[in-house]
């Protein structure tokens, strides 16, 4: 069926293709637009575009682009016509009916449907009852919590009636079913009758939405202090609400994370209200729930970069523990903020003001540093026996952060707070890093590593050749490209000094691309390069492609130095390439290195395992070896 052109403008109108991208893809502003990672090809670095004000997206690696249909055309394979509906569906557009669609299908969709609808006219119905006089006592605590009214309204703050069906009368009335309301968590049935009743009474209503504003269960708070009845009573499972997949407060927050670039997350519906109220509005919560890795990868669309503020408590403190390891493995950067014995987030921005907050955020610790702090508390640092124990915990969190360069600064960090060597820290580190290597027999223990390095050569080639073919560009690639392409210094660097080769790159279409500037550069030296590979008609599509989203990026310092403390060098280019250079040569040791192990799994005999793990621990000290020598290296 066609849909009139009217139709389509009014879906187009309601789309916030942003919002719709960034169920998917993390955005990051650029200027008046977004970046992020193109989800149709494997990409490392930032190369799709998103114009908010136009409605439209574009890569600039593979090419795709066009409206917010296109998008889900390409991502989930619809049809058009099965774009346009899942849009309009989205944007609550309805649309004439053109197909007869598969009965049970329709059933379990529309009970979906009405569960939605249900839950917002009962956000409403709440949000009502507070206005009432039976909702004063609870409309005068949330004064009293700091809660005004347009932070009562953005949250959709309200009050459940002390009454066993009153919401439930009034819902029939608006022609609901009980089942809708069943399938929805609003009632509860009596054994004896299986008759229908609340299930909040007398409650202040905290309603919880998923990322695109639906609301999907609610939070209740008792009143009445002395009631016998749990502090706190939430939604349950149903059709549309799983916890494990909500972050409280992520719609209302989602544009302060993506525009700020990180997120503050606390335990409960009351801290982020208060953090919100006082001017954080990137601030969202756990509900309550231990963290979840599927609420860090919706949470990973708006931000990698992470604060976690939980109660000054020991409770809040091992909260705060069990989420690190599980935040870092997801590639987070973390940090900790950490509060007073006996305050929260809402008590503390309510006593102390937004400013102390401020400061408290500035003053966030590292993962590194919480966790010693955490060990030292708990007296764990006392005994020789715990204190090794403790460091070792260290050190695998460490083990798990995927960003390797930041493995030596956590390290020196430790080596720092415990006032032990660099080399004792180190060692255990790298004993570490053995132990993930295939086990070997005891033969092999005895055996005495040779210290001379092996050559690169030594690694068979066709071993190599296989991970290389499943490489795509990587991001150190593509800077030390940029490099070469815009800045003559660094070519003549890269090409003279140093006589990289296309050997030094992984993926095949970098190395092409590199062979094609140092082509250029040797034949018309007396013209940027960039312009002549520009001009060139003869060039691979694959190389092509590249040089654009190359030429249409931008070199970016690594946020790393500035969190470090490393101060930024005049001659900025050098830098940037040597760290790219070093990022590089450690991805090439860990694709050599994953080659070796493999070969310890396929029966070789003893003469030539011992070559291999010979191999292996000599790769793995030059790994070692390569973050200690990034501040240092010059061309």
């Amino acid at each position: 069926m066609l849909y009139p052109e009217h139709l389509l403008d009014e879906i187009r109108q309601r789309t916030d293709i942003v919002d719709l991208i960034s169920e998917s893809v993390q955005l990051k502003r650029s200027g008046k637009g977004y970046l992020g990672l193109c989800p149709f090809h494997p990409d490392k670095k930032p190369s799709m575009n998103v114009n908010a004000e136009l409605g439209i997206f574009k890569c600039f690696s593979c090419g795709k682009g066009g409206n917010a249909f296109h998008f889900l055309m390409n991502k989930l394979g619809l049809s058009f016509p099965e774009a346009i509906r899942m849009l309009a569906d989205r944007a609550g557009v309805p649309l004439p009916e053109d197909e007869v669609k598969d009965p049970e299908a329709l059933a379990r969709h529309a009970r979906k449907e009405a569960a939605y609808l249900i839950m917002q006219k009962a956000e409403t119905y709440y949000r009502e009852q507070l206005k009432q006089f039976s909702g004063q006592q609870t409309y005068a605590y949330f004064m009293r919590r700091g809660f005004d009214d347009d932070i009562q309204e953005l949250f959709g703050l309200g009050f459940s009636p002390d009454s066993w069906t009153q919401t439930l009368q009034f819902l029939t009335s608006s022609g609901f079913s009980d089942q809708a309301m069943e399938d929805a968590g609003l009632i509860l049935r009596r054994e004896k009758d299986n008759s229908p009743y609340d299930r909040f009474r007398g409650r202040a209503m905290f309603p919880v939405h998923d990322h695109l504003g639906k609301v999907v269960g609610f939070g209740a708070r008792r009143m009445v202090e002395d009631d016998a009845q749990p502090k706190y009573i939430n939604s349950p499972q149903s059709l549309i609400y799983d916890k494990s997949r909500i972050l409280y407060g992520l719609a209302q927050a989602k544009s302060s994370i993506r525009s700020l670039g990180y997120a503050i997350l606390t335990e409960g519906y009351a801290d982020t209200i208060s953090l919100v109220q006082a001017g954080f509005s990137n601030t969202v919560a756990s509900s309550g729930t231990a963290l979840t890795t599927e609420q860090l990868q919706l949470l990973s669309r708006y931000s990698k970069k992470l604060y976690i503020v939980y109660d000054g408590d020991a409770a809040g403190e091992q909260a705060a523990l069990r989420g690190i390891d599980l935040a870092i493995e997801q590639g987070f950067d973390v940090r900790l903020i950490a509060l007073p014995e006996g305050e929260d987030p809402d008590s503390f921005v309510r006593n102390r003001g937004p400013e102390s907050f401020r400061r408290a955020i500035e003053l966030a610790m590292t993962i590194i540093q919480f966790k010693i702090e955490s060990f030292r508390k708990q007296g764990l640092l006392n005994s020789p026996a715990e204190k090794a124990q403790a460091i070792r915990s260290l050190i695998e969190t460490v083990a798990k952060i995927p960003d390797i360069l930041q493995h030596d600064f956590y390290i020196q960090q430790i080596s720092d707070t415990l006032h032990l060597s660099y080399g004792q820290i180190s060692h255990l580190y790298d004993e570490l890093r053995k132990a993930s290597l295939p086990s070997i027999n005891a033969n092999r223990n005895a055996f005495a590593i040779q210290k001379k390095a092996i050559q690169q050569t030594d690694v068979p080639q066709a071993t190599k050749n296989i991970d290389l073919l499943q490489i795509s560009v990587l991001p150190e690639e593509k800077e030390i490209l940029h490099l070469a392409l815009t800045h003559e210094p660094s070519l003549r660097a890269l090409c003279i000094k140093l006589n990289i080769t296309k050997q030094a790159f992984i993926s095949e279409a970098a190395g092409k691309l590199y062979d094609e500037i140092i082509l250029a550069y040797t034949q018309h030296g007396s013209r940027p390069v960039h312009i002549v590979l520009s001009e060139r008609n003869d060039l691979e599509e694959t190389v092509r492609e590249l040089l654009m989203d190359i030429l249409f990026g931008k070199v970016i310092a690594s946020p790393k130095w500035k969190e470090f403390n490393v101060k930024f060098p005049e001659n900025i280019e050098e830098r940037l390439l040597v760290e790219a250079l070093a990022s590089l040569r450690l991805k090439h040791l860990d694709i050599e290195l994953n080659a070796l192990r493999r070969q310890l799994q396929s029966g070789l005999n003893q003469e030539d395992e011992m070559k291999i793990v010979s191999m292996i621990q000599t790769l793995m000290q030059e790994r070692h070896d390569i973050p200690l020598k990034f501040h240092t290296s010059k061309l």
